[in-house]
């Protein structure tokens, strides 16, 4: 570390700069901020300069690389996968796979929101649409039953009829959204749903 760089203050913590890191627009911080930064924000993007609000695409480590200290290990191995991410250098194969917990959590973070509650409705939907055409064209109730036959046409036309109570109440729920309150087509959905 450079003389003028011993003194360099984190203006996230406000303390002097632990294991400090210089992001691509020349802002100091410690690594340990930034990263934390990183990992409680929307981690499918580049974050944020807290300072400049420019993209972070590459962290420069300003610290000595030592073998003996695990924290410095565990903080320099953060900002490498934050470069490997963002840096635009091509990525393994392998580099994706291991990132597949991770992005299974954020999925599963997103689903309980209000969006995902949205999404989840939308593909309820499109799956019962499927299993109503399925049901529809399937061969195997073809077959002359006593009451298998009349019974099976009223169980896919009563699904079909609810396939349709649902496309059309979100039909509905979106055109008046739209052409009021663009941003709030998904409480309108699942207030009426709830």
């Amino acid at each position: 570390i450079s003389a003028g760089r011993m003194d360099l203050h984190c203006p996230v913590c406000l303390h002097i700069a632990v294991f400090p890191v210089e992001t691509n627009c020349g802002h100091g911080f410690c690594a340990p901020c930034l990263i934390s930064y990183w990992k409680h924000s929307c981690c499918l993007e580049a974050i944020s300069c807290p300072l400049c609000r420019q993209k972070v695409s590459v962290m420069y480590h300003q610290f000595q690389e030592s073998r003996s200290d695990r924290k410095e290990r565990e903080v320099l191995g953060h900002v490498k996968d934050y470069n490997k991410r963002y840096s635009g250098a091509p990525r393994r194969i392998s580099d994706y796979l291991f990132d597949a917990p991770f992005f299974l959590l954020l999925l599963f973070r997103a689903l309980w929101n209000m969006g995902g509650l949205v999404w989840l409705f939308l593909v309820r939907v499109a799956l019962c649409g499927f299993g109503a055409a399925a049901s529809l064209v399937s061969p195997l109730e073809a077959v002359p039953g006593h009451f298998s036959g009349a019974l099976g046409l009223l169980d896919d036309l009563v699904v079909v009829f609810l396939l349709l109570i649902a496309i059309i109440n979100i039909h509905q729920q979106m055109v008046p959204e739209r052409t009021t309150r663009p941003n709030t087509v998904e409480h309108g959905i699942l207030s009426d749903m709830l």
